[in-house]
């Protein structure tokens, strides 16, 4: 059974260039698409529930997207109300349940409707607090609305609280980024994500992106900056205060099961080391279910043994907790460890004997370090 749930919602206000999610912008969205969604999600939940593969009761769930602060509290609580009839959240915010958010869909009241659903934590994406970065980006906030609306995601009763930056933007300095993280920490934020933007060759603003050395001085400053203030550095791209980590994110981290609903959305067994995935289209995902009554998945693939054992390695170094020297079993991995030591990208592990973690420069080159131990 899955006690972990995702939830893609696919609509957006605008449709950044850099982002590789499915999601509609609003100058793609039909009259009738929301509804449709709608529908279609119920009939999934409802296919998924009767089939019995949902837990009785809920560790997590994420509302990703897209942009999923642009649904109504009402069409929330419809959806939910079909969901609630096979499985239940823990007491006393017991499931943690995360919804994603922009700075431009945020309104106090509706947010204080989705905190009354159970809604208990919010992921905002601010990813910068300057208004030519942000231009760049092609966000439609600007940085007043970020903070305006970052205040009122507190004002409505949320106290997990977790804000998404980016980092190696064209122009972006060291400067801009710790007054970006400054004027965060003076919000009581427990969790906060830090990414790379990273962007396809053929992509027009690629040729303006920093290089290497630039961008591992962007990864250091953030390492640094975060751990001063109180954070863990639990994961690559995230921070945590008082170990506040994103519980549902660590399912996926470590390699735990998950289903998900929703267009484009991604489920994984543990136990048959399988992968499905849901059509990447609207109307598809929605035909399927409304009209032919059955479930959207586009493939489904069993692992193997060398997928297996290679995403091993990708996970644990990609988290703080690392690895245990016991997975060194050949001699060349022995030495290669030794050798990635020597080059302060792994450490000992400080309260785990005989595991060793990636050093804040490790986490910057995870790809290296797992194509020499692997």
């Amino acid at each position: 059974m899955f006690s972990s749930l995702y939830m893609h919602f696919p609509f957006c206000e605008s449709k950044c260039h850099y982002c590789d999610f499915y999601s509609i912008g609003r100058e793609k969205t039909a009259a009738g698409d929301a509804p449709t969604f709608e529908k279609a999600i119920i009939e999934e939940i409802k296919l998924r529930g009767e089939s019995g593969v949902i837990a009785p009761v809920l560790n997590t769930m994420f509302l990703g997207g897209g942009t999923p602060s642009m649904t109504p509290p009402d069409s929330m609580a419809r959806i939910f109300g079909e969901l609630f009839k096979y499985t239940s959240l823990a007491p006393n915010d017991g499931t943690e349940w995360t919804m994603e958010a922009n700075p431009s869909s945020i309104e106090l009241e509706q947010f204080k409707k989705y905190r009354a659903l159970g809604i208990n934590r919010v992921s905002m994406g601010v990813q910068s607090l300057k208004n030519e970065h942000l231009a760049i980006l092609g966000r439609v906030h600007d940085e007043a609305n970020a903070l305006k609306s970052l205040n009122t995601v507190f004002e409505a009763g949320f106290k997990n609280v977790s804000t998404d930056l980016l980092c190696g933007v064209p122009g972006q300095t060291l400067d801009d980024l710790r007054s970006h993280m400054e004027k965060l920490m003076s919000f009581p934020i427990t969790h906060l994500s830090i990414y790379l933007l990273t962007l396809p060759p053929h992509h027009k603003m690629y040729k303006d992106l920093p290089n290497d050395e630039e961008q591992l001085n962007h990864l250091l400053l953030i390492d640094s900056f975060m751990r001063e203030h109180g954070f863990r550095h639990y994961e690559i791209s995230n921070f945590a205060r008082h170990d506040l980590r994103a519980r549902h994110n660590l399912v996926y981290w470590q390699g735990g099961s998950y289903l998900s609903f929703g267009p484009s959305a991604h489920s994984y067994s543990s136990s048959e080391r399988s992968r499905f995935k849901n059509f990447s289209s609207l109307h598809k995902y929605a035909n399927t279910l409304i009209d032919e009554k059955k479930l959207a998945v586009e493939w489904n693939e069993s692992l193997s043994i060398d997928q297996i054992e290679l995403e091993k390695w990708m996970l644990a170094v990609r988290l703080d907790e690392g690895f245990s020297r016991a997975w060194l079993v050949r001699d060349a991995q022995k030495k290669k460890a030794e050798l990635l030591i020597n080059e302060c990208l792994l450490e000992n592990h400080p309260t785990r004997p005989d595991f060793l973690r990636a050093t804040p420069r490790g986490f910057a080159l995870s790809d290296t370090i797992v194509k020499m131990l692997v």
